[in-house]
């Protein structure tokens, strides 16, 4: 057998087997605590220690929807997926563990007040796409999927030449929730985001989604909704995800780790730092559309998700649901090594209007921004100058943007890059001998 039938094989015998300890154990008033202490029993047994990783991903996801942090949705789609079982089979192998969780967690109804279309805000879902018309279809599915019912999709396509237009006509022409827009030359997703955003992002809430994310809580949209309406001073909510290593084809939880609100002030000093991890793109994010013209967006040069978190931030607090909610594909090991200048200078500056915004409209001090700045623009050009920086021209370059544009940090770059722009020059020195010697 391949790896793919071992372990789908491994998959089936787990289930069958916890399946069996769940129905004999019954009458013992197990909690999710023994259950997954029963999950670890089986894994033991298990000989091949890549198979071992699969499973010990699956009792996390088993215990997360017997806490509530994953929906029925969520276990399904990850047994579906990661272990090939088909969906007719599923019923049977998590019986147990339904059986379970519906006889000790409360199942009273959710709120009853959204009783007509009309109670139900408008939530506007923005996907941009780009030669990716398989990925894209999965993604508009994952929302139109979704038990809420005021919803409405639009697609930015960025010209595609894969046949995606051919796609939105045949398989989403009739929808009258799917609205398609198609660039006539490409200008990249920050700018269709805004692009989009201006002619049909009025609903209520709003998120943006990749072309190569997707939902898979079916319940998600609502539970955001719900929680925007009981934390009515939150700019935006967000929750977990599965990291999809699609080169390796596995799945991995990425739990945030938060608290449930997070003071605006708190998140944004300290965003992206240790404890304060920003979500995966923003697939899980629904912002509240008027925290979004607060904070300016239509003005945006770069509509990318650290931006639209950091104005966020400025004008509402941060809400996170402990639940998994998405799928976000890492393609490759999904690290960028190569930014343009152009890029980088964009994001510098959109990150020092960022700053002047903070200071000049809501009150935070000249020094702590530029503290904050300051730790920004380090870590970007640090990131730049480590994997993408060519030849002395680069460095020289970014040099004279952190003297003219960030003083503080100019001759820690300098300090700290002096030996890695030594080593780059020789580098290139001893490519050009070895050809010269051909």
């Amino acid at each position: 057998m391949d790896h793919s039938e071992v372990l789908q094989q491994a998959g089936y015998v787990f289930l069958n087997d916890l399946n069996d300890e769940i129905n004999h154990s019954f009458s013992l008033h197990m909690d999710d605590k023994e259950i997954f202490q029963r999950c670890h029993l089986i894994i033991d047994k298990e000989q091949n220690p890549q198979i071992k990783a699969f499973l010990e991903t699956l009792s996390e996801v088993i215990r997360a929807y017997l806490t509530g942090r994953a929906s029925e949705d969520a276990l399904r789609f990850y047994l579906a997926e990661q272990f090939s079982i088909v969906h007719e089979e599923i019923d049977g192998l998590i019986h147990g563990l339904v059986a379970f969780k519906y006889q000790f967690s409360d199942m009273a109804s959710s709120d009853p007040a959204l009783v007509s279309f009309a109670d139900y805000p408008k939530v506007s879902v923005i996907i941009t796409t780009y030669n990716r018309k398989a990925f894209l279809y999965q993604a508009i599915q994952s929302i139109l999927k979704q038990d809420y019912p005021h919803k409405e999709i639009t697609v930015i396509d960025d010209c595609s030449t894969d046949g995606t237009e051919e796609l939105m006509q045949q398989s989403f022409g009739d929808e009258p929730q799917v609205i398609y827009m198609r660039n006539e030359k490409n200008s990249g997703p920050g700018n269709n985001r805004r692009k989009a955003f201006a002619a049909h992002g009025d609903g209520e809430y709003v998120l943006f989604l990749d072309d190569d994310d997707y939902l898979i809580d079916m319940n998600y949209l609502s539970k955001a909704v719900d929680f925007h309406n009981l934390h009515p001073e939150i700019s935006f909510v967000a929750a977990n995800v599965f990291l999809e290593y699609s080169k390796a084809k596995q799945l991995k939880i990425s739990s945030l780790q938060l608290n449930k609100i997070i003071k605006k002030q708190d998140y944004f000093m300290n965003f992206e730092k240790k404890g304060y991890p920003k979500p995966s793109s923003t697939l899980t994010t629904v912002f509240k559309r008027e925290a979004l013209m607060a904070m300016d967006i239509l003005s945006m040069n770069m509509v990318n998700d650290a931006s639209i978190y950091l104005r966020s931030l400025l004008v509402g607090d941060a809400g996170f649901i402990d639940t998994l909610a998405g799928v976000y594909r890492l393609h490759g090991d999904n690290i960028t090594f190569h930014l343009s200048q152009g890029f980088l200078i964009e994001n510098l500056e959109e990150k020092l209007l960022i700053k002047n915004m903070a200071v000049q409209t809501y009150g935070y001090s000249e020094q702590e921004m530029t503290e904050w700045f300051s730790h920004n623009a380090y870590d970007t050009i640090s990131y730049y100058l480590l994997n993408s920086a060519k030849d002395a021209t680069d460095f020289k370059f970014m040099y004279h943007w952190a003297l003219t544009h960030c003083p503080p940090i100019y001759n820690q770059l300098r300090s700290d890059f002096r030996t890695k722009l030594i080593k780059k020059q020789l580098l290139r020195i001893s490519i050009l001998r070895s050809l010269l010697r051909r």
